[in-house]
């Protein structure tokens, strides 16, 4: 298993658990998370904090992966994946995203959601 990979899977777990700290350590200093109708959140502070807010938006996450492709070198994936969480008293069930994620030995580069 690459270092991607690695990644991806410490993310989604701390996304479920809501823990914005060890969300935080996954991603570089110097990072950018980029989905659809948002602008770019550049660097781990920044990165933190929406994230935060997301996760509180949402109860009882849970994530699930489809498949995943991987770059030989280990350094790049892609993900599709479901979601499901409780918010504003409704239960919303097996979402689809997709997620392009790029590292290196700092953690996260550059990751990109798709939905």
């Amino acid at each position: 298993m690459g270092r991607a990979r690695e990644l991806w899977e410490q993310l989604s777990a701390a996304l479920e658990k809501h823990d914005d700290a060890a969300v935080a350590e996954l991603y570089a200093a110097e990072s950018m998370f980029l989905e659809p109708n948002n602008p770019p959140h550049e660097g781990r502070t920044l990165i933190r904090s929406y994230l935060n807010s997301w996760m509180q938006a949402r109860e009882d996450l849970d994530i699930t992966v489809e498949r995943i492709l991987e770059s030989d070198d280990g350094r790049t994936i892609a993900v599709e994946w479901t979601m499901s969480y409780t918010a504003a008293g409704r239960r919303w069930a097996n979402l689809p995203r997709s997620s392009w994620i790029e590292v290196d030995q700092a953690g996260i580069r550059y990751h990109r959601d798709y939905f």
